[in-house]
């Protein structure tokens, strides 16, 4: 009995401490236990939240459709396999607010192979998207001015180069006097200026034409379906 217990308390503080939330449900899809990071996540405390429906407090939408997403624990229960959460998943937290998680759901099983309930592990990755987010908005724009890097330039200008697009224009410039500007009044000055020609490129041009930093004082333009004439009244 005493070496009985110890495992389920050796157990039970093992699901306390892992970082990842962990919810436990039976076969009727009710709540049998929730350790404190899911507690953290979801918003509920465990004694409010056992003997309650999954789905009342474990809320997940598409946060890009935002339609209902999928529920796990059911897909469990209907194949008997181990299921992650689809991208783009949110939880909506008992207040409201919203997190991006990812999570995976497994079946428990007695010694005869029965399903007996499941188990959910999930986090919060709302900081692994955005980080991941910036990293891939900084591979495609310049640091400084926020508009395209040159290679991004490249690879749209080898994408837009079909017959769908024609006429297509480009505009090629540079900025008189960065080098100048820069020794006689510093880098930071320098930098102004080039924020400053950015947006005047950005004030004369659609939502549609594809500006880029090309070089350190160098800015190219591409107009899709735009002919000389019309580029010219644009620069």
């Amino acid at each position: 009995e005493d070496a009985l217990y110890f495992e389920k308390e050796e157990f039970k503080t093992t699901l306390l401490s892992i970082g990842d939330g962990v919810i436990s449900v039976d076969r009727d899809q009710n709540i049998v236990f929730m350790n404190k990071v899911s507690e953290t996540l979801t918003g509920w405390n465990q004694s409010e939240s056992v003997g309650k429906p999954f789905q009342e407090v474990f809320k997940i939408v598409n946060e890009v459709t935002r339609e209902k997403a999928d529920d796990p624990i059911l897909k469990v229960l209907n194949t008997g396999r181990v299921v992650e959460l689809a991208n783009h998943t949110a939880l909506i937290k008992k207040d409201g607010t919203e997190i991006a998680i990812e999570d995976s759901a497994a079946p428990i099983r007695d010694k005869n192979g029965n399903i007996r309930g499941v188990v959910l592990v999930f986090r919060d990755v709302t900081e692994k998207k955005r980080i991941r987010s910036e990293i891939e908005y900084l591979s495609f724009h310049d640091y400084l001015t926020g508009l395209y890097n040159r290679r991004f330039f490249e690879e749209e200008l080898l994408r837009c180069d079909k017959a769908i697009n024609l006429p297509l224009s480009l505009i090629m410039l540079d900025v008189n006097g960065l080098k100048l500007t820069n020794d006689a009044f510093g880098h930071e000055m320098g930098d102004r200026l080039l924020k400053k020609v950015a947006e005047a490129i950005q004030s004369c041009c659609s939502g549609k034409d594809i500006i880029a930093r090309i070089g350190g004082d160098e800015f190219a333009v591409m107009l899709p379906k735009t002919d000389m004439a019309k580029a010219e009244k644009i620069k």
